[in-house]
C-alpha cells in the first residue's frame, strides 16, 4: 500500500496551504506558528524547496510582500516557469502571485499580433513576456527599477522565443507616451488602480483592461463594458479584470 504524501494542515495547525515560486516556498498561516517546524514541513512535502518565508502583508507603492523567513536557505531570488517561460524573481523585491498563470496565458490569447501593447505595470514582465510571444510591438513598463532588471534577465533567459520588448521606467502618474500611441493597454496594479485610469486612457487607442481590488458593488462608477471575476482575495474582495473603451468619451 503507497503511502500519501501529508497535507500541511494535518502537520501544522493553521495552515491550509503554501505556493511554491521556482524553489522558494511562501505560505500565509492564519494564526502563529513554529517557523521552524513549518519550514521543515513544508520542505518534507516538497522537497524542491529550499527556502520558506511567511508572507505578512503587501505594502507600498511597488505591492511588495512584507516577508520573513521561516527556515532553509537564505535566498530570496529564483527562477520559475510558467506557460513554457522562464522567469527570474527576487521575492523581496517584486510582487508575485503564480495563481494568476493562466490570466497571464488568457491575455497572450487575446492580444493579437499588430496590435501596439502597452503592460503598464509590469513589474517583473509577468504579463509582458507572455504577450512577446504574440505582439510585434510591446512596451513594459514600471516605477520599480529593480523589477525592470529582473525583466531584463527574464528577457535573457527566453531569447529564443520571444519577440522584442521595449523597456521604460516611468511614473504612470504622467506617462512618457504621446495621446493614443497603443491600441491595447494593461494595468495590474489593483490597489491603486483607479488612480491612473485617465491618464491611461489618454495614451489608449482602443481598449484599456484593468485589475482592481474591490467589492463588486463599487465598481459601478467605472465605465467598463464588462467585468470578469479573476480571483478570490477575502471573504467580500476579489480582484476584478474590467475593459474600459478609450476610443469614446473618455
Amino acid at each position: 500500500m503507497l503511502n500519501k504524501t501529508p497535507k500541511l494542515r494535518d502537520i501544522i495547525k493553521g495552515v491550509r496551504s503554501f505556493y511554491v515560486i521556482g524553489n522558494i516556498a511562501i505560505v500565509s498561516p492564519r494564526t502563529e506558528v513554529d517557523k521552524e517546524e513549518l519550514a521543515k514541513a513544508i520542505m518534507t512535502i516538497s522537497p524542491r524547496v529550499k527556502a520558506v518565508y511567511i508572507k505578512r502583508r503587501v505594502k507600498g507603492n511597488f505591492r511588495i510582500s512584507e516577508l520573513e523567513f521561516a527556515g532553509g536557505q537564505h535566498i530570496t531570488e529564483t527562477v520559475f516557469k510558467e506557460n513554457n517561460l522562464r522567469f527570474y524573481i527576487d521575492i523581496s523585491k517584486v510582487y508575485v502571485n503564480p495563481s494568476l498563470g493562466s490570466e497571464r496565458l488568457n491575455i497572450r490569447n487575446e492580444v493579437e499580433k499588430n496590435e501596439r501593447i502597452l503592460d503598464a505595470f509590469t513589474a517583473y514582465g509577468g504579463i509582458a513576456l507572455n504577450v512577446s510571444l504574440v505582439s510585434n510591438y510591446l512596451v513594459a513598463g514600471d516605477l520599480n527599477i529593480d523589477g525592470l532588471y529582473m525583466l531584463k534577465k527574464s528577457i535573457e533567459l527566453n531569447k529564443k522565443c520571444i519577440r522584442e520588448i521595449d523597456i521604460v521606467q516611468y511614473d504612470a502618474t504622467f506617462l512618457p507616451f504621446r495621446d493614443k500611441s497603443f491600441d491595447k493597454v494593461y494595468a495590474d496594479n489593483p490597489t491603486m488602480i483607479r488612480n491612473f485610469i485617465s491618464e491611461l486612457c489618454r495614451i489608449t487607442k482602443h481598449i484599456l483592461i484593468i485589475y482592481i481590488l474591490d467589492k463588486e458593488e463599487n465598481l459601478h462608477n467605472i465605465n467598463s463594458d464588462r467585468w470578469v471575476k479573476i480571483n478570490e482575495y477575502s471573504k467580500d474582495l476579489f480582484i476584478f479584470k474590467g475593459y474600459i473603451r478609450c476610443d469614446n468619451s473618455n
